[in-house]
């Protein structure tokens, strides 16, 4: 079987479905006969490709999307982003035989043959949790037992790969004065633009503060954390997996109905969407969980439940009994 993946990461639109499409090209890795990435986005989204070993390319036209495709030539393709238009679902159902769009809520996404949605749901698609695509580090670290403190001797602090419109700064000059924190780290992913204003509120706390950058330990950074404050998009659910209590700070107001999700199955708590929420809110949220291991205890108790970090598996075995179960169109 080749397989295609299309997907785009820059600082704007966040580095989510590139990490999400690296898992399931991970998962499917020794099994397929080919793969082939095809990325719109900038040098960031390069570099984390270049340092992943799989095969990618970096597509600015519709024409060379449409040359590669022909010299590729795919069985699968699996589309992994926000919003697809009508005319990119037309190129790829041109060129292969089955179209699987993953948390794509655009118009073209419902001529899709497969959909899964976990992160945004829909009707029609496939929106259970346990087809979450996380790499395979989280469900190492799913497997060992965590232990939950009595007090947050350090707190976790990640907006994502891009963290778009600023909102670490933001959350640094909320909890940085907390006296229930003992120690905090910041992560920074490769499409962080907010380091002048990150540094501004580093030197205003009170609690000491390391800043890890474009890390290859996040799940070893979540799972050492007792408390972690995280956007809304996928590290929500690493978080979960690892078994990590969350305060959520949606970083799109799309993500506000996902975190919402997570919170009424009793995983994290969402706070909504960054650019709406005053500093004494997430203040009083942080310290009211770390005073409480109670409820953290339930929360990374839940959060295991609920995320396995088998999702990138289930995906690809999907997606193989979905092509082998239909004739599809021509090859």
């Amino acid at each position: 079987m080749r397989i295609v993946f299309k997907t785009r990461a820059d600082h704007a639109q966040g580095m989510g479905d590139l990490w999400g499409s690296l898992a399931i090209a991970d998962a499917w890795s020794g099994s397929a006969e080919a793969m082939l990435i095809l990325c719109s986005g900038d040098d960031t989204a390069a570099d984390v490709l270049k340092r992943s070993r799989h095969r990618f390319e970096m597509v600015r036209s519709t024409d060379e999307e449409r040359r590669l495709l022909g010299e590729f030539r795919p069985d699968v393709a699996v589309i992994n982003q926000l919003q697809s238009p009508p005319a990119l679902m037309a190129l790829y159902q041109a060129h292969v035989r089955l179209v699987v769009t993953i948390d794509d809520v655009g118009e073209g996404a419902a001529l899709a043959d497969l959909r899964i949605n976990v992160l945004y749901q829909t009707p029609g698609a496939v929106t259970d949790c346990s087809y979450i695509m996380l790499r395979r580090e989280f469900a190492a670290l799913h497997a060992r037992a965590k232990p939950i403190r009595n007090t947050v001797q350090e707190l976790l602090i990640t907006q994502g790969g891009a963290d778009t419109y600023g909102f670490t700064p933001r959350i640094v000059e909320a909890v940085g004065r907390l006296s229930v924190i003992r120690h905090g780290t910041v992560v920074v992913g490769p499409a962080f633009r907010h380091d002048r204003q990150l540094q501004e509120a580093l030197g205003e706390a009170t609690v000491p503060m390391s800043v890890v950058r474009n890390t290859s330990r996040m799940a070893e950074l979540m799972w050492n954390a007792d408390l972690a404050i995280t956007a809304g998009g996928l590290t929500m659910f690493e978080l979960a997996c690892v078994g990590t209590p969350s305060v959520v700070v949606c970083g799109e107001r799309f993500e506000v109905e996902t975190a919402q999700r997570l919170e009424r199955a009793g995983v994290g708590r969402c706070l909504g969407f960054g650019g709406d929420l005053q500093p004494g809110r997430l203040g009083g949220a942080v310290e009211a969980l770390a005073r409480d291991p109670a409820s953290r205890q339930a929360m990374s108790q839940r959060g295991q439940q609920l995320i396995d970090g088998q999702g990138a598996q289930r995906i690809v075995q999907l997606i193989t009994e979905t092509l082998a179960s239909t004739a599809g169109r021509p090859a």
